[in-house]
């Protein structure tokens, strides 16, 4: 099931997964946790949460966790991810994950300096750029690099990719039991994502295909 490389573990990783930009959509103070359903062909295969925490230094400290399992005819695939990422002024400082594709274990790190971010991935070192997103994509990336090709890095491998982010426009759709008025947003290029958040820049339903089948990352709840 590798059709779509950037969701190719089921999850944005939540992307898992697992998460983006400094303040956006989270002030000083606050705290919560997001609560997602995984669906792979319209069915529920999994969950995803993400803790969304601010610092008293200003910065944004997003865990995350998924577990994704998916029965295709006579076999079963299984995804677990656990993953931290800690932002500042809207720059990634430092993220991790630790996920288990089907019995393929990764195990990412990535650290800012001043030469850019140091990526760790299986025990393989390199650096890109310092403005990467991840493909956690839990709020969206700062205003100025909205509508263009954008870096990505894919928490649960260490990948890069490049992407363009596209606004479609403004739409309603079901959140968490009720029509909500949100911004659909698409990512092609790498990788081809349908994103929506809400007034907040909050990510709240997520759309791929892989390897053939529709898979959705929605949001059902959010507790503070």
């Amino acid at each position: 099931m590798r059709n779509n490389r950037s969701a190719r573990r089921w999850l944005v990783c939540v992307g898992v997964t697992l998460l983006l930009a400094g303040s956006a959509g989270v002030r000083a103070a606050d705290s919560e946790t997001r609560e997602f359903a995984v669906l792979v062909d319209g069915k529920q295969a999994g969950t995803a949460s993400m803790n969304i925490q601010k610092q008293d230094d200003g910065s944004t400290v997003v865990s995350s966790q998924t577990n994704v399992v998916v029965k295709v005819l006579f076999k079963k695939y299984v995804y677990t991810c656990e993953a931290r990422e800690v932002w500042k002024d809207g720059r990634l400082r430092e993220a991790a994950s630790r996920c288990n594709d089907d019995g393929k274990a990764y195990q990412v790190s990535a650290v800012a300096q001043a030469d850019g971010v140091h990526v760790r991935a299986n025990g393989r070192e390199r650096t890109t750029k310092p403005e990467v997103w991840l493909s956690s994509y839990w709020t969206l990336p700062d205003a100025k690099i909205r509508n263009q090709v954008v870096p990505v890095l894919d928490i649960d491998n260490g990948r890069d990719m490049q992407v363009r982010l596209q606004h479609i426009g403004a739409q309603q759709i079901p959140v968490a039991g009720e029509m909500r008025n949100v911004q659909h947003y698409r990512l092609t290029g790498t990788v081809r994502v349908e994103l929506y958040y809400d007034a907040n820049e909050r990510l709240v339903r997520q759309e791929w295909v892989e390897d053939g089948h529709p898979t959705v990352l929605q949001l059902t709840g959010v507790r503070k």
